[in-house]
């Protein structure tokens, strides 16, 4: 799997919210402290090379399916998805909402049930006078990352409900949206009770 940084993760989430594709140039800031233009070009090449943006003849870069499934697989949980993107560095609840383009209460949600089966752990950071909630992945979420495979699902048509059962029994309820790019909809996290109930 390829080894993304913080700039990969920025450059994909741009790409991905760009209607038209975007180069070097769109995300290049004149800062001391952010990257030069030639340091995200070259992302720009890497990323292209490992087929998770094309090139297109105006020379816009735009995000593929390999892409798309880094942070943003439809067919990943919610809390999967989370667990890749902390992998790159610690984030407040509201970044992961952003940059996952989630509803803050299914990440808080998911953050919580992920965060009591001890694979991120939570600490508290002032800044600006505010009290964030900063989210870090833990070794064992890295783990779970390696050994989770892919979910395989059956043939479901729109309002369908659908059970990823976790280890010790716990479970996340979604339903199926008309959504080419997020199918699922997380409806709620569900105890061992709440799982044998819908079985």
């Amino acid at each position: 799997m390829y080894d993304f940084d913080y700039i990969d993760l920025e450059i994909l989430y741009r790409v991905r919210k760009s209607k038209n594709g975007i180069s070097p140039e769109n995300i290049s800031q004149p800062d001391v402290f952010t990257p030069g233009i030639w340091e995200y070009a070259e992302k720009f090449t890497t990323l292209q090379e490992k087929n998770l943006l094309s090139k297109s003849d105006e020379g816009l870069f735009k995000i593929t399916k390999t892409g798309m499934n880094t942070f943003w697989d439809s067919e990943s949980p919610l809390w999967m998805n989370l667990l890749k993107l902390l992998r790159i560095k610690p984030l407040s609840d509201k970044e992961c909402a952003m940059y996952l383009e989630e509803p803050i209460p299914a990440v808080q949600q998911a953050l919580e049930m992920i965060r009591k089966k001890g694979y991120i752990m939570m600490t508290p950071l002032r800044r600006d006078g505010k009290l964030l909630k900063m989210f870090e992945i833990l070794p064992e979420g890295i783990e779970q990352l390696k050994t989770s495979g892919k979910y395989n699902f059956a043939s479901v048509k729109t309002g369908d409900k659908l059970i990823i059962e976790l280890e010790g029994g716990e479970g996340i309820l979604y339903e199926i949206i008309d959504d080419l790019v997020n199918p699922l909809r997380m409806i709620m996290t569900l105890s061992k009770e709440q799982v044998n109930e819908y079985k």
